[in-house]
Protein backbone atom coordinates (compact mmCIF):
# COMPACT_ATOMS: atom_id res chain seq x y z
CA UNK A 1 0.00 0.00 0.00
CA UNK A 2 1.23 3.53 -0.06
CA UNK A 3 1.38 5.72 2.42
CA UNK A 4 1.00 9.93 2.33
CA UNK A 5 2.95 12.32 4.22
CA UNK A 6 2.44 16.11 4.47
CA UNK A 7 5.56 17.78 3.61
CA UNK A 8 6.08 18.77 6.92
CA UNK A 9 6.18 15.73 8.88
CA UNK A 10 7.87 13.62 6.20
CA UNK A 11 10.88 16.81 6.53
CA UNK A 12 10.63 16.54 10.53
CA UNK A 13 12.06 12.93 10.27
CA UNK A 14 14.07 13.66 7.20
CA UNK A 15 16.24 16.39 8.10
CA UNK A 16 14.51 18.35 10.69
CA UNK A 17 11.58 20.83 11.55
CA UNK A 18 13.54 23.90 10.58
CA UNK A 19 14.67 22.21 7.12
CA UNK A 20 13.74 25.06 4.20
CA UNK A 21 14.90 21.88 1.30
CA UNK A 22 16.26 18.96 0.88
CA UNK A 23 17.94 16.83 -1.82
CA UNK A 24 17.23 13.64 -3.01
CA UNK A 25 20.68 11.57 -4.04
CA UNK A 26 19.76 8.41 -6.67
CA UNK A 27 21.90 5.60 -7.02
CA UNK A 28 22.59 6.37 -10.39
CA UNK A 29 24.75 9.29 -9.24
CA UNK A 30 22.11 12.00 -9.62
CA UNK A 31 20.88 14.83 -7.19
CA UNK A 32 17.63 16.38 -7.08
CA UNK A 33 16.77 19.34 -4.67
CA UNK A 34 13.42 20.79 -3.44
CA UNK A 35 12.53 23.66 -1.59
CA UNK A 36 9.64 22.90 1.17
CA UNK A 37 7.60 25.99 -0.13
CA UNK A 38 7.56 23.95 -3.70
CA UNK A 39 6.04 20.29 -2.74
CA UNK A 40 2.60 19.67 -0.79
CA UNK A 41 2.78 16.45 -0.18
CA UNK A 42 4.99 13.03 -0.22
CA UNK A 43 3.64 10.11 -1.46
CA UNK A 44 6.02 6.56 -0.21
CA UNK A 45 5.42 3.55 -2.08
CA UNK A 46 5.75 0.07 -0.20
CA UNK A 47 4.33 -1.89 -2.62
CA UNK A 48 6.46 -5.29 -3.02
CA UNK A 49 7.58 -6.23 -6.28
CA UNK A 50 5.22 -9.11 -8.03
CA UNK A 51 6.99 -12.44 -6.91
CA UNK A 52 8.36 -14.74 -9.58
CA UNK A 53 6.83 -18.14 -9.84
CA UNK A 54 9.67 -20.68 -10.94
CA UNK A 55 9.01 -22.42 -14.65
CA UNK A 56 6.99 -25.57 -14.51
CA UNK A 57 6.52 -28.02 -17.45
CA UNK A 58 4.07 -27.05 -19.77
CA UNK A 59 4.07 -23.23 -18.81
CA UNK A 60 4.08 -20.97 -22.00
CA UNK A 61 7.30 -19.23 -22.76
CA UNK A 62 6.97 -15.24 -24.32
CA UNK A 63 9.03 -13.23 -26.85
CA UNK A 64 10.12 -10.81 -23.45
CA UNK A 65 11.74 -13.42 -21.52
CA UNK A 66 8.70 -14.32 -19.11
CA UNK A 67 6.45 -17.53 -18.91
CA UNK A 68 3.08 -18.37 -17.07
CA UNK A 69 1.04 -21.33 -16.78
CA UNK A 70 -1.98 -19.34 -18.42
CA UNK A 71 -1.81 -16.89 -21.44
CA UNK A 72 -1.01 -13.45 -20.79
CA UNK A 73 -2.84 -10.73 -22.02
CA UNK A 74 -0.82 -8.34 -24.19
CA UNK A 75 1.98 -10.60 -24.07
CA UNK A 76 3.21 -12.97 -27.45
CA UNK A 77 3.56 -16.49 -27.22
CA UNK A 78 6.61 -17.99 -28.18
CA UNK A 79 7.26 -21.46 -27.52
CA UNK A 80 6.50 -24.08 -24.45
CA UNK A 81 8.85 -25.29 -21.65
CA UNK A 82 9.46 -28.67 -21.34
CA UNK A 83 12.51 -29.18 -18.83
CA UNK A 84 13.29 -27.44 -16.11
CA UNK A 85 16.68 -26.92 -14.85
CA UNK A 86 20.04 -27.75 -16.57
CA UNK A 87 20.19 -31.52 -17.93
CA UNK A 88 23.19 -32.71 -16.85
CA UNK A 89 21.83 -35.82 -16.45
CA UNK A 90 22.10 -35.95 -20.09
CA UNK A 91 25.61 -34.29 -20.54
CA UNK A 92 24.79 -30.67 -20.61
CA UNK A 93 25.88 -28.31 -18.75
CA UNK A 94 25.49 -24.52 -17.79
CA UNK A 95 28.91 -23.52 -18.43
CA UNK A 96 28.22 -24.22 -22.26
CA UNK A 97 25.78 -21.00 -22.66
CA UNK A 98 25.47 -18.03 -23.11
CA UNK A 99 23.07 -15.24 -24.00
CA UNK A 100 21.53 -14.37 -27.48
CA UNK A 101 24.50 -12.10 -27.79
CA UNK A 102 27.55 -15.09 -27.44
CA UNK A 103 29.15 -13.37 -25.06
CA UNK A 104 27.03 -12.83 -22.16
CA UNK A 105 26.69 -16.02 -19.19
CA UNK A 106 23.34 -16.50 -17.76
CA UNK A 107 22.81 -15.05 -14.62
CA UNK A 108 20.52 -17.94 -14.22
CA UNK A 109 19.81 -21.73 -16.19
CA UNK A 110 15.63 -21.76 -15.89
CA UNK A 111 15.09 -24.74 -18.43
CA UNK A 112 14.72 -25.44 -22.36
CA UNK A 113 11.57 -24.14 -24.48
CA UNK A 114 10.34 -25.73 -27.87
CA UNK A 115 8.94 -23.46 -30.57
CA UNK A 116 5.24 -23.04 -31.44
CA UNK A 117 5.78 -23.68 -34.90
CA UNK A 118 8.26 -25.03 -37.73
CA UNK A 119 11.17 -23.11 -38.93
CA UNK A 120 10.90 -24.57 -42.37
CA UNK A 121 7.14 -23.66 -42.42
CA UNK A 122 5.69 -21.58 -45.42
CA UNK A 123 2.31 -20.12 -45.90
CA UNK A 124 1.13 -22.51 -43.96
CA UNK A 125 2.77 -25.68 -45.64
CA UNK A 126 5.45 -27.49 -43.50
CA UNK A 127 7.91 -28.05 -46.32
CA UNK A 128 11.39 -29.88 -45.72
CA UNK A 129 15.08 -29.20 -45.83
CA UNK A 130 18.41 -30.93 -46.21
CA UNK A 131 20.21 -31.61 -43.53
CA UNK A 132 23.65 -30.91 -45.60
CA UNK A 133 24.72 -31.55 -49.01
CA UNK A 134 26.15 -35.29 -49.86
CA UNK A 135 29.82 -35.74 -49.66
CA UNK A 136 31.05 -39.25 -48.85
CA UNK A 137 34.04 -38.31 -47.52
CA UNK A 138 32.75 -35.56 -44.92
CA UNK A 139 34.31 -36.43 -41.46
CA UNK A 140 31.05 -34.92 -39.53
CA UNK A 141 31.00 -31.11 -37.89
CA UNK A 142 32.09 -32.17 -34.60
CA UNK A 143 28.53 -31.88 -33.35
CA UNK A 144 27.66 -35.43 -30.87
CA UNK A 145 26.68 -38.80 -31.95
CA UNK A 146 25.14 -39.75 -28.87
CA UNK A 147 21.29 -39.75 -29.47
CA UNK A 148 20.48 -39.81 -25.56
CA UNK A 149 21.84 -36.14 -24.88
CA UNK A 150 21.00 -32.58 -24.43
CA UNK A 151 23.98 -30.77 -26.79
CA UNK A 152 21.78 -29.11 -29.59
CA UNK A 153 23.25 -26.07 -28.27
CA UNK A 154 26.74 -26.95 -29.21
CA UNK A 155 25.91 -28.90 -31.85
CA UNK A 156 24.52 -26.58 -33.81
CA UNK A 157 27.69 -24.14 -32.68
CA UNK A 158 29.85 -26.82 -34.04
CA UNK A 159 27.73 -26.66 -36.99
CA UNK A 160 28.09 -23.10 -37.34
CA UNK A 161 31.31 -23.02 -37.00
CA UNK A 162 32.23 -25.44 -39.84
CA UNK A 163 29.95 -23.83 -42.21
CA UNK A 164 31.83 -20.39 -42.00
CA UNK A 165 35.08 -22.05 -41.92
CA UNK A 166 34.88 -24.32 -44.81
CA UNK A 167 32.13 -22.00 -46.92
CA UNK A 168 32.36 -18.89 -45.20
CA UNK A 169 29.06 -18.41 -44.41
CA UNK A 170 25.76 -19.95 -42.98
CA UNK A 171 23.12 -20.19 -45.72
CA UNK A 172 20.20 -22.25 -46.87
CA UNK A 173 21.60 -23.61 -49.73
CA UNK A 174 21.78 -26.89 -50.40
CA UNK A 175 25.65 -27.35 -50.18
CA UNK A 176 25.50 -25.55 -47.21
CA UNK A 177 23.60 -26.63 -43.92
CA UNK A 178 20.29 -25.59 -44.47
CA UNK A 179 18.57 -27.49 -41.54
CA UNK A 180 20.30 -25.63 -38.93
CA UNK A 181 20.23 -22.40 -41.31
CA UNK A 182 16.40 -22.81 -40.86
CA UNK A 183 16.75 -23.56 -37.05
CA UNK A 184 18.66 -20.65 -36.29
CA UNK A 185 18.72 -17.86 -39.01
CA UNK A 186 15.46 -18.02 -40.45
CA UNK A 187 13.30 -19.06 -37.37
CA UNK A 188 14.65 -15.61 -35.42
CA UNK A 189 13.47 -13.52 -38.60
CA UNK A 190 10.51 -15.06 -38.00
CA UNK A 191 10.19 -14.82 -34.28
CA UNK A 192 13.06 -12.99 -32.40
CA UNK A 193 14.35 -15.18 -29.26
CA UNK A 194 14.63 -12.56 -26.17
CA UNK A 195 17.94 -11.45 -25.54
CA UNK A 196 17.81 -13.23 -21.80
CA UNK A 197 17.93 -16.78 -23.83
CA UNK A 198 20.16 -18.82 -25.51
CA UNK A 199 18.46 -17.97 -29.25
CA UNK A 200 17.21 -20.77 -31.13
CA UNK A 201 19.06 -23.56 -32.02
CA UNK A 202 18.66 -27.17 -33.96
CA UNK A 203 17.49 -29.93 -31.07
CA UNK A 204 19.60 -32.96 -30.11
CA UNK A 205 17.81 -36.21 -30.88
CA UNK A 206 17.82 -36.81 -26.71
CA UNK A 207 16.01 -33.33 -26.73
CA UNK A 208 13.45 -34.51 -29.14
CA UNK A 209 13.34 -38.30 -27.36
CA UNK A 210 12.68 -36.45 -24.19
CA UNK A 211 10.06 -34.35 -25.12
CA UNK A 212 7.97 -36.93 -26.89
CA UNK A 213 8.52 -39.52 -23.60
CA UNK A 214 8.77 -38.03 -20.79
CA UNK A 215 6.41 -34.39 -20.72
CA UNK A 216 4.19 -34.32 -24.60
CA UNK A 217 1.57 -36.42 -23.54
CA UNK A 218 -0.01 -36.98 -20.00
CA UNK A 219 -0.38 -40.51 -20.54
CA UNK A 220 -1.29 -41.54 -16.49
CA UNK A 221 -4.32 -39.38 -16.63
CA UNK A 222 -3.09 -37.31 -13.30
CA UNK A 223 -3.67 -33.86 -14.96
CA UNK A 224 -0.12 -32.73 -14.86
CA UNK A 225 0.91 -29.99 -16.87
CA UNK A 226 1.73 -31.39 -20.19
CA UNK A 227 3.38 -29.89 -23.60
CA UNK A 228 0.61 -31.53 -25.51
CA UNK A 229 -2.50 -29.70 -23.50
CA UNK A 230 -0.29 -26.37 -24.08
CA UNK A 231 -0.47 -26.74 -27.32
CA UNK A 232 -4.09 -27.34 -27.30
CA UNK A 233 -4.79 -24.61 -25.10
CA UNK A 234 -2.81 -22.16 -27.84
CA UNK A 235 -5.10 -23.39 -30.73
CA UNK A 236 -4.17 -23.01 -34.58
CA UNK A 237 -3.43 -19.49 -34.65
CA UNK A 238 -0.90 -19.45 -32.35
CA UNK A 239 1.42 -22.94 -32.39
CA UNK A 240 1.31 -25.93 -34.50
CA UNK A 241 1.26 -29.52 -32.70
CA UNK A 242 4.35 -31.70 -33.14
CA UNK A 243 1.92 -34.77 -33.04
CA UNK A 244 0.44 -34.71 -36.27
CA UNK A 245 1.00 -36.78 -39.22
CA UNK A 246 3.83 -36.44 -41.58
CA UNK A 247 5.96 -35.28 -38.74
CA UNK A 248 8.95 -36.15 -38.77
CA UNK A 249 11.96 -33.37 -37.84
CA UNK A 250 15.96 -32.89 -37.89
CA UNK A 251 18.33 -33.21 -35.46
CA UNK A 252 21.66 -31.87 -34.86
CA UNK A 253 22.98 -35.25 -33.20
CA UNK A 254 25.70 -36.36 -36.24
CA UNK A 255 25.83 -40.27 -37.01
CA UNK A 256 29.30 -41.46 -38.04
CA UNK A 257 29.97 -44.79 -39.94
CA UNK A 258 32.67 -47.17 -39.48
CA UNK A 259 34.95 -45.70 -41.56
CA UNK A 260 34.77 -42.32 -39.91
CA UNK A 261 32.76 -40.75 -42.70
CA UNK A 262 29.36 -38.62 -42.15
CA UNK A 263 26.61 -38.67 -44.42
CA UNK A 264 23.40 -39.52 -42.41
CA UNK A 265 21.93 -37.70 -39.46
CA UNK A 266 19.58 -38.25 -36.94
CA UNK A 267 15.72 -37.42 -37.03
CA UNK A 268 12.70 -37.58 -34.86
CA UNK A 269 9.39 -38.96 -35.53
CA UNK A 270 6.40 -37.12 -34.54
CA UNK A 271 4.50 -38.73 -37.13
CA UNK A 272 0.56 -39.81 -35.29
CA UNK A 273 -0.32 -41.66 -38.51
CA UNK A 274 2.77 -44.14 -37.80
CA UNK A 275 1.79 -47.23 -35.85
CA UNK A 276 4.62 -46.25 -33.37
CA UNK A 277 5.74 -43.09 -33.54
CA UNK A 278 8.11 -41.38 -31.15
CA UNK A 279 11.69 -42.86 -32.09
CA UNK A 280 15.13 -41.61 -33.46
CA UNK A 281 16.63 -42.70 -36.71
CA UNK A 282 19.15 -41.86 -39.04
CA UNK A 283 18.77 -40.82 -42.84
CA UNK A 284 21.26 -39.20 -45.34
CA UNK A 285 22.03 -35.67 -45.16
CA UNK A 286 20.89 -34.85 -48.54
CA UNK A 287 17.17 -35.46 -47.70
CA UNK A 288 13.96 -32.84 -47.09
CA UNK A 289 13.25 -32.86 -43.69
CA UNK A 290 11.27 -30.42 -41.17
CA UNK A 291 13.13 -28.71 -39.02
CA UNK A 292 11.29 -27.37 -34.86
CA UNK A 293 13.67 -25.03 -33.14
CA UNK A 294 14.83 -25.27 -29.46
CA UNK A 295 16.09 -22.33 -26.55
CA UNK A 296 17.41 -22.57 -23.68
CA UNK A 297 16.09 -19.94 -20.82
Amino acid sequence: MKKIYTIIAALAIATGATAQSFTVHTKDGKTVKYHCSDVDSISFDNEKEPEVVAPRIGDIYYSDGTWSTKLKEGATPIGIVFRVGIAGDMSDREGFYTKKDGKTPFDEFHGYVVALRDATAKDDTNEGVWWSAFDAKFTGTGASTNIADFLGYTNTQSIVETAIRDKGELNGSTNNYPATYYATTVYEQTCPAPESSSGWFLPAAGQMEYLFDRVYFDEDGSGRSCVSATFELLTENLATPLYEPDSEYWTSTEKVDSYGTSTWAYYFSFDSSQFKPGFVAAYRKNSEIRVRSMLAF
